[in-house]
């Protein structure tokens, strides 16, 4: 018996295989030594990099907050006599383009209605334009220097970068806005990105993840051209997001490159420098090989036997972890792992799958917990969150309606006060089992308060308010009925507010609207229900006109 589990300990194979490694010690050192080196020059590649990434980002950064300043002291100086004159305006504009040389491509004024009034060199087309629809035009107006998205079209056959700032007058506000246009490969401006060079096959881009778009790069064929599809390049889409920093990723042609992004100050625009996995260890290569040609042959006996030993101490490991990556990733359904031996890694593999199984259990227990109430085993406020949207979404895509019926209890304290909560737990269980009666099949029924329920209806037809109706009048006849119960004989009422919707209004407000139709009932003398008008909130109720708002008493529901 213990010579069986001798040869059976994972130890054992673990020793053996130890022996096999001091044999190989040869290419155990080829694999330090590599590694060592590939870190090393990595590190010292991607912080190079990363230095040159932000050396462009803040010099670019500079050259844009130069011409926005100038922007700024322009719009300071200029004179309240000349906005009236569009010919003086003109002269002013044509002075300050002519005295510094940071908006070659033009200047222009437009008023607060959005028209442009006044630019040089002067351009008919660019005058007819409005700019009233812009965001950014928005913005200025608001008081912010805006830097634009760079553009491209009749006007500015090459890309441009515009620029606008307000012009407040003596009380600060803000009369107009004062714009400037300026080419991406005007001189001084992004020419020390467009000349970097990093080896014979670095790259660097100056990037907007608003666009998607590559604004400017030291290869003319890359400017304006789109950025790859989000997952061709996971470094990438990291930066989009926000990341700054280096990193390995993927370049156009498939292949891996050492990536650095840096972001540019008064923009969201970033720089990445990118260079060739390959291009940035040249000494590691030389080394490989050199290492690879002495040691050709005994590192092919040392793979016969690490290959051997993999397939005998670690296949059925690998085959376990395998299961359980591609269970964790969703790509099978959990189930129990096949134990093929009897040690340690059997012994785990039992292990995991006990944990799993027990794993399965409280996940199913707290999904349901986390769904339901406790009480009456109803969705709760989540989960009626949830149905909420779906069914908005639904009835926005069919072009339905939904109705939202929110109850309240009446004369629901006094049971609690007379006959103890537990009698009032009971009493809230019969109503439950009461109004699931009422409920139809796809409607959510759900508990959203001590006495309070939510009924949610979809597909009720047309009109809605009919189907509606006939709803909340199945919920007050139900409720009314006396609840019977070791303690005593027990009458209640409820107040019902109904909601109406389209599909076009937002699942919060649709709540509220019920909420507060509800209170309107229980100020109607209770026991009655109260469709909600189209005044109390909900932007999109499907109320008729001169029903909205109609309540039906207890005494004159119909069945």
């Amino acid at each position: 018996m213990k010579i069986k589990r001798f040869t059976n300990s994972l130890i054992t194979r673990l020793t053996l295989f130890g022996i096999f490694v001091v044999v190989s010690s040869a290419i155990v050192r080829y694999n330090i030594l590599i590694d060592f080196l590939e870190s090393d020059q990595s590190e010292v590649a991607a912080t190079q990099q990363s230095t040159i990434a932000s050396y462009l980002a803040q010099d670019i950064g500079y050259r844009i907050a130069e011409r926005r300043q100038y922007l700024e002291r322009l719009a300071e100086q200029l004179p309240g006599t000349v906005r009236a004159d569009s010919q003086a305006m003109r002269i002013w504009l044509r002075e300050r383009r002519d005295l510094q040389a940071l908006f070659l491509q033009g200047l222009f004024y437009a008023d607060r209605s959005g028209m442009i009034i006044a630019d040089s060199p002067a351009l008919p087309d660019h005058r007819a334009m409005s700019l009233i629809g812009s965001p950014d035009y928005a913005r200025v107006l608001e008081g912010a220097s805006v830097i634009g998205e760079p553009l491209q079209g009749p006007l500015w056959p090459k890309p441009v970068l515009p620029i606008m700032t307000p012009v407040q007058d003596a009380h600060g506000q803000v009369v107009g806005v004062l714009g400037g246009v300026t080419e991406l490969d005007a001189p001084g401006f992004l020419e020390h990105l467009q000349q970097a060079r990093l080896g014979p096959s670095g790259s660097f881009m100056l990037v907007s993840p608003t666009r998607r778009l590559v604004i400017a790069a030291n290869d003319p064929v890359l400017v304006f051209t789109p950025l790859p599809a989000p997952g061709s390049d996971t470094l990438l889409d990291q930066a989009l997001t926000g990341f700054r920093g280096n990193g390995v990723g993927r370049s156009a042609n498939g292949g891996n490159e050492i990536k650095a992004m840096a972001s540019v100050d008064g923009t969201s625009w970033f720089v990445i420098a990118s260079l060739p996995l390959a291009a940035a260890l040249p000494t590691v290569d030389r080394m490989r090989h050199l290492i690879a040609r002495g040691s050709l042959i005994q590192a092919a006996a040392i793979f016969v036997i690490i290959g051997l030993a993999y397939l005998w101490f670690f296949r059925p490991l690998r085959r376990a972890a395998d299961l359980a990556d591609r269970m964790t990733r969703g790509e099978m359904p959990l189930s129990p792992l096949p134990v093929v031996r009897r040690d340690e890694v059997g012994h785990l593999t039992t292990a995991f799958n006990g944990l799993l199984a027990r794993l399965k259990v409280h996940q199913s227990e707290l999904q349901h917990q986390a769904h339901h109430d406790v009480l009456t085993g109803l969705p709760n406020r989540m989960m009626l969150a949830e149905r909420m949207q779906q069914a908005l979404a639904r009835a926005t895509l069919e072009k339905t309606g939904i109705a939202l019926l929110y109850l309240d209890l009446d004369g629901f304290k006094p049971v609690n006060d007379a006959a103890g909560h537990k009698a009032g737990d009971l009493v809230l269980q019969e109503i439950t089992r009461r109004l699931r009666r009422v409920a139809r099949h796809g409607d959510t029924l759900a508990r959203v308060g001590g006495d309070e329920f939510v009924l949610l209806a979809a597909d009720l037809g047309t009109p809605l308010q009919d189907g509606a109706r006939v709803l909340a009048e199945k919920c007050i006849r139900v409720v009314s009925e006396p609840v019977l119960l070791p303690q005593g004989e027990f009458s209640l009422g409820v107040s019902v507010g109904v909601a109406l919707c389209d599909g076009r209004c937002d699942a919060d407000t649709l709540l509220q609207v019920a909420d507060r139709a509800m209170y309107a009932a229980k100020a109607q003398g209770r026991g009655c229900h109260v469709i909600a008008p189209q005044s109390l909130g909900c932007g999109h109720l499907n109320a008729p006109a001169g029903t909205a708002g109609t309540n039906h008493p207890a005494g004159s529901a119909r069945s």
